[in-house]
């Protein structure tokens, strides 16, 4: 039972210096798609916390909380919110892919990048 407890506050701990580290990231970030991407990516962070929180403050009182009629525990409410949120920031990444992908200037940019100096000189002429 103890090990259980030591693995839930070290969980937490990381956890919350994960939400830490996107909340520094966000605020050197400008406005814009990537922005709102840490946002998205911290409001799925913040439902793992949660639910961690949840289950490490159950190991720690010993409280056994089920819903009534239902054969679960409330935490895991946090669970589904946190895949809502992965599937939006998802989307997100998509949108993102869409505005910056460079796909099909790739094999291009690789060639050039590959090919000496000099032939680029005599690309340019």
């Amino acid at each position: 039972m103890v090990h259980l407890i030591v693995v839930g506050i070290t969980t937490v701990i990381f956890g919350v210096a994960s939400l830490f580290l996107i909340s520094r990231a966000r605020n050197r970030l400008s406005d814009g798609s990537i922005r709102k991407y840490m946002d998205n990516f911290a409001i799925c962070l913040a439902f793992i916390v949660i639910f961690s929180v949840w289950q490490t403050a159950r190991s720690i009182f010993g409280i056994s909380i089920d819903v009534e009629g239902l054969a679960t525990y409330p935490e895991y409410i946090f669970i589904v919110f946190a895949y809502i949120a992965f599937i939006v920031a998802s989307f997100r990444v998509l949108k993102i892919s869409e505005e910056f992908g460079f796909k099909e200037y790739g094999s291009k940019i690789s060639r050039l990048i590959k090919e000496s100096p000099k032939a680029r000189i005599k690309a340019k002429k």
